[in-house]
This record gives structure tokens, sequence and C-alpha cells, in this order.
């Protein structure tokens, strides 16, 4: 019977042995690359409404609304005819 473990078939477990792990290597690679692509899918998604609400306050910008809207986020402005309730923090 001849001897099994002969160069050949050292060589060839050898090189299935390193196809395995490099195919394993690879896999975890890939399933990184893949979160990372959907989460820098997920920030373009964000991105692109924020430009869109950027646009659309653009073209408010001069209108009576806007400027009194902005009036009442940053200053607080009140019409006379309205009554202010505060909250106790």
């Amino acid at each position: 019977m001849r001897k099994f473990f002969n160069l050949r078939n050292f060589l060839f477990l050898g090189i299935a042995v390193g196809l395995v792990a490099l195919i394993i290597a690879q896999q975890t690679v890939l399933d990184r690359n893949i979160e990372k692509n959907q989460s820098l899918q997920s920030d373009i998604k964000k991105a692109e409404q924020r430009i869109e609400e950027l646009k659309e306050e653009q073209k408010m910008i001069g209108t009576d609304e806007y400027i009194e809207k902005k009036a009442r986020e940053k200053l607080g402005y009140v019409k006379s005819d309205e009554t202010v309730f505060m909250k106790n923090e």
C-alpha cells in the first residue's frame, strides 16, 4: 500500500487550508464593507432630506412669514394680542 503522507498530499492539503482561510478572511472584509455601505447610504438619505429642507427654507427667505417665524424662534417675538404661557423647568 502506498504511503498516504507524501509530498503531493501535503501540498494539496496546505493549498486547501490556505484557500479556506482566504475565503473566510474575505467574507469578513465583505461583511464589514456591506455594513459600511449601508451606513453611508443612510447618511446620504439624511443629507438629501436636509438639502430639501434647506431648499424650502431658501424659497421662504425674505417673506413676511419667514421673518416672523425666525423672530418668534430666535428673539421670542410675541404679537400684542397673544397670551404667553411659560413653562417652569
